[in-house]
C-alpha cells in the first residue's frame, strides 16, 4: 500500500459516475481513456493494463463511478476487507 493500490488489467470499472465522484473520477476516466489504459466495451469500461493508483480509495471511487473508502470496498475471495487484512495485521503485529 505504500506505493499504491493496482487494479489488474481485464478490470472492469462502472461506466455511470455519480454526482457526488464525478470531480474526482471524469477527470481520471478521460485521461485514462486518452492514454489506452481503458476501453469502453459492453456498456462498461476495462482495463487493458495494469494502473497504479496512488491509494485504494482512489481506485475505488475510479471502479465505482462514486465516492468509495477502498479500505472497506476492496475484499478478497472469502469477503474479507483490505482494512481486516492489511491494517489489522500490522496493528497485530505491533502489539506481539
Amino acid at each position: 500500500m505504500e506505493d499504491g493500490f493496482v487494479v489488474l488489467a481485464g478490470s472492469k470499472a462502472r461506466m455511470e459516475v455519480a454526482p457526488s465522484g464525478a470531480s474526482l473520477v471524469n477527470p481520471q476516466r478521460e485521461k485514462l481513456l486518452s492514454a489506452g489504459i481503458i476501453e469502453e466495451r459492453d456498456g462498461d469500461y476495462y482495463f487493458t493494463q495494469d494502473y497504479l493508483f496512488n491509494a485504494p480509495s482512489t481506485a475505488a471511487a475510479f471502479v465505482l463511478g462514486r465516492n468509495a473508502n477502498g479500505w472497506v470496498e476492496w475484499k478478497d475471495k472469502n469477503d474479507a476487507t483490505l482494512s481486516e487484512l492489511h491494517r489489522d495485521t500490522i496493528t497485530t503485529d505491533e502489539d506481539a
